[in-house]
């Protein structure tokens, strides 16, 4: 069934569509990051997307999606789980049918518009669609091997900045611990940390949690860990999708090296 169906339908039930999440996160002309939360048993009710979009869970369970027509189908999106939706769903709700809080990010790919052939009684586009239009993504292409290390005043900690949101704090870098060098203290993050261990070994040493190669570590804002300690020196992709410190940490005494 298509999403132009499924539109005339919940036209003719009287459903207004709804929001895919219950807050944006942080949005520009590339994309938009939805924060997804639903309780057990609590349901985000009808609404469609218009763009591509990767789920990226942040802690969760069995979840239940129905269509506007009925069908349910159930997913399974624990901790760390990740979903890339790359085709129109037809009008749907999701469902948290498990006995735990179920936390997501919803990124949208701005680029992409996917096209319906359904529009309300006036004629006009959804308006999810209106204000995107016009937007195409630029590309960014770097050559990561082409960029120097930049010392951080933390001994044996260095970075390459890949990009950053001068307005929310949020950005995307490679950065390497040298054998011995790590976060000397417990500490929590302004916002949700996001690493994908490239190459080494890295260990939070209260809890022995090992980032190897391969290995992909959310750590949710606010929540207290380290110290940790490289014990092979390590390189990660780091992703954070705010500001990543509520204050400068004292192991730093550059401002710049806390952003």
């Amino acid at each position: 069934m298509s999403d132009e169906h499924g539109l005339k339908l919940a036209n003719e039930r009287g459903i207004s569509l709804g929001e895919i999440g219950q807050r944006i996160v942080l949005e520009n002309e590339h994309v938009r990051i939805w924060e997804v939360k639903l309780e057990p048993g609590e349901t985000i009710d009808f609404h469609i997307h218009y763009h591509p979009y990767v789920i990226i869970s942040l802690g969760g369970g069995e979840n239940e999606i129905e269509t506007i027509f009925g069908d349910k189908r159930t997913t399974n999106e624990p901790l760390g789980e990740t979903v890339f939706m790359n085709e129109m769903r037809a009008v749907h709700k999701l469902t948290n049918r498990s006995d735990t809080t179920y936390l997501s990010r919803l990124v949208e790919l701005k680029h992409i518009t996917w096209e319906s052939d359904a529009a309300d009684d006036t004629g006009a586009e959804p308006p999810a669609r209106q204000a995107d239009a016009q937007e195409a993504l630029e590309e960014i292409l770097i050559q990561t091997q082409d960029l120097d290390w930049v010392e951080k005043s933390l001994a044996g900690l260095s970075h390459k900045m890949l990009w950053r949101n001068e307005e929310t704090g949020a950005s995307i870098a490679l950065i390497k611990f040298e054998k011995g060098a790590g976060i000397p203290k417990p500490h929590l993050h302004a916002s949700n940390q996001f690493m994908y261990c490239l190459s080494g070994k890295y260990r939070y040493i209260p809890t022995d949690v090992m980032l190897v190669p391969g290995v992909f570590y959310c750590n949710p804002k606010g929540n207290v860990h380290g110290p940790a300690i490289a014990d092979e020196t390590c390189i990660f992709l780091e992703i954070y999708d705010g500001p990543h410190y509520p204050i400068k940490p004292d192991w730093y005494t550059n401002e710049e090296d806390a952003r």
